[in-house]
């Protein structure tokens, strides 16, 4: 069996496990509504990229199986939060997420933010739950790291950004800010705290945070040709949204063919560093499913979107 299938399979029954920890993971709730809302939440888990990854990487980094499926599941908790509120009539007023009605048109505002909220207080208990093992200064590092990547500088700060209304002619550089500190910034925790928490040296940790921000640049390129050129009915989620709120897009900035070429230059750049990576390439096989299959030519797309 060659590694690539090797690693698919484990991948695949990483998945399995963590998909049924992320379903009973909140435990009972009380409140009818609330755990209606919860509960819609919890039975549309995705592709659980993020939790896979991170716990693989957690397990090759020596963590014991416990503290690794609690930061894949915390991470996982703190992403689908974050999908609600941008998803949200005041943020991205979307229609629908994962090919279903988002949340907030099922159950109402209230009850999204209130499921969102009870999800990202789930998720840091659980990433605190797979760092108390860790030495003392790692942990200080893996908290510093939360912090970063998901506080005012990080994902909360890039969402800021992100409602800045972005009418008329857009920098490229600004765009790609942003997404650094929002896609960019949970791949940094999903290979970050890992990295941390375990055995990792210092060049693996600056090596992991490099390949993480290039592939969420990256995912973030390709989902800003999606935004413009797919029909909602191929990526699952409301389409056409950046141009109507004044988002920051790619596409806007600097045109298709432009964008696919630096998604094009994103990839191989990731390529490089996941290479630079120590030891056997099969080690690292767990990162692959971070590298975003690329979406058509700029080119192909825009036939496509005039053939809509």
């Amino acid at each position: 069996m060659n590694a690539e299938i090797w690693w698919k399979r484990r991948a695949g029954c990483a998945r399995e496990m963590l998909a049924a920890s992320f379903r009973r993971g909140m435990g009972p709730i009380g409140e009818p509504r609330l755990a209606g809302a919860v509960g819609d939440l919890l039975a549309r888990p995705g592709s659980l990229v993020r939790a896979v990854v991170a716990y693989l990487l957690s397990i090759e980094m020596g963590l014991a199986e416990e503290s690794a499926r609690a930061l894949g599941c915390g991470l996982e908790y703190l992403h689908t939060a974050s999908l609600v509120f941008d998803d949200l009539p005041a943020m991205d007023d979307a229609r629908t997420r994962r090919g279903a009605a988002c949340l907030h048109v099922v159950h109402g505002e209230a009850m999204a933010l209130l499921a969102a909220l009870a999800l990202i207080n789930r998720g840091y208990f659980l990433l605190w739950q797979g760092m108390r093992s860790v030495s003392l200064a790692r942990r200080d590092e893996a908290s510093e790291l939360v912090d970063e990547c998901l506080g005012i500088n990080g994902l909360a700060g890039g969402q800021a950004y992100d409602l800045g209304g972005w009418r008329g002619r857009q920098d490229p550089a600004e765009v790609a800010a942003v997404a650094a500190r929002k896609t960019g910034a949970l791949l940094r925790l999903t290979v970050g705290l890992p990295a941390l928490c375990g055995r990792a040296t210092h060049r693996e940790i600056q090596l992991l945070d490099r390949l993480a921000l290039l592939r969420g640049l990256a995912y973030q390129a390709a989902d800003d040709l999606k935004d413009v050129h797919s029909h909602e009915s191929v990526s699952g989620k409301s389409a056409g949204r950046d141009e109507e709120l004044g988002r920051p897009n790619l596409v806007a900035a600097e045109g298709s063919e432009a964008a696919f070429k630096r998604f094009t230059r994103l990839q191989e750049t990731g390529d490089r560093v996941e290479a630079a990576l120590p030891g056997p390439v099969e080690r690292w096989g767990m990162l692959r499913p971070l590298r975003v299959a690329p979406p058509a030519s700029g080119q192909e797309l825009s036939m496509a979107s005039a053939a809509v």
